[in-house]
């Protein structure tokens, strides 16, 4: 049995799931997650915000929903990602990591003038359909328990919930554009990404599907990966047909990647 525990602040968000999952044919499937069935257990927690709310529990897992009214509470978890979170993911341990938090704003908010969120939120999006909540659950419950992603030869590792990117006792920051392409890359690695799939990544997470915007990206993520590793790893581009991750000094990359689908990271609905 997995137990998924969602703590929900916003009374709309909650009495939207609370709905959902009463339903006949709710999104949320009631069995056979990584072959085990599921129990949703729903905690409604109130403002203001705390860390405390991130904290991991031996019962289950925890995923934190939070519904902003407005930019404030960006503000807010700004001030909990500088005295708190980091702290929380500084020993790096699995049991002890934060639990994922997915923001949803209001449709209405210019998420354009949003070039940056605090590090504590590991997903968020303008307010979507209930099916696109529960990919979202899944998709950082995934990064979650994928906590450290082992690359043959050395240890690069990806925190997702921190954004930090590191490779034996050093780390360096990502950007959430930069998450999406390191989980990707990391398990690929010494694989060639099509530049199609690429743009379907950015296009999946929101992110702008300029080519300049997506040049840019992968620039600024293989000067972070060669400065974290001392040029132990790299990403290139393969010959114009993509770019992999590999090893600096290694050898040719292969072409063993299975291409993306438009629905990642989904569970497998059974009744």
């Amino acid at each position: 049995m997995v137990r998924v525990f969602l703590r929900i602040m916003g009374q709309t968000l909650f009495d939207r799931i609370t709905r959902e999952l009463a339903a006949l044919n709710s999104a949320f499937p009631r069995t056979h997650w990584q072959g085990k069935p599921i129990s949703w257990q729903l905690e409604k927690i109130q403002p203001p915000f705390m860390a405390e709310h991130l904290r991991h529990t031996s019962q289950g897992l925890p995923i934190v929903l939070l519904e902003a009214n407005d930019t404030r509470i960006i503000e807010h978890l700004w001030v909990i990602s500088n005295r708190e979170f980091m702290g929380m993911t500084a020993a790096q341990n699995h049991l002890n990591a934060p639990a994922p938090l997915i923001m949803f704003l209001p449709e209405d908010l210019p998420t354009t003038e949003l070039l940056e969120m605090p590090p504590v939120v590991s997903d968020w999006v303008a307010m979507p359909s209930m099916h696109e909540i529960v990919r979202r659950v899944f998709s950082s419950l995934n990064r979650f328990h994928r906590f450290h992603a082992e690359v043959t030869g050395g240890k690069l590792t990806l925190v997702a919930e921190s954004r930090l990117l590191c490779y034996g006792s050093e780390s360096i920051q990502l950007t959430p554009s930069e998450v999406a392409v390191a989980e990707l890359f990391l398990h690929h690695f010494g694989s060639v990404i099509p530049l199609e799939d690429i743009l379907l990544l950015f296009r999946l997470s929101g992110r702008s599907t300029e080519g300049s915007n997506i040049r840019v990206t992968m620039f600024q993520f293989r000067f972070k990966i060669e400065a974290v590793s001392r040029c132990q790893f790299t990403l290139t581009s393969a010959y114009g047909e993509g770019y992999v991750l590999r090893h600096a000094r290694g050898p040719n990359p292969v072409h063993t990647y299975f291409p993306m689908e438009a629905r990642q990271e989904v569970a497998i609905y059974q009744s």
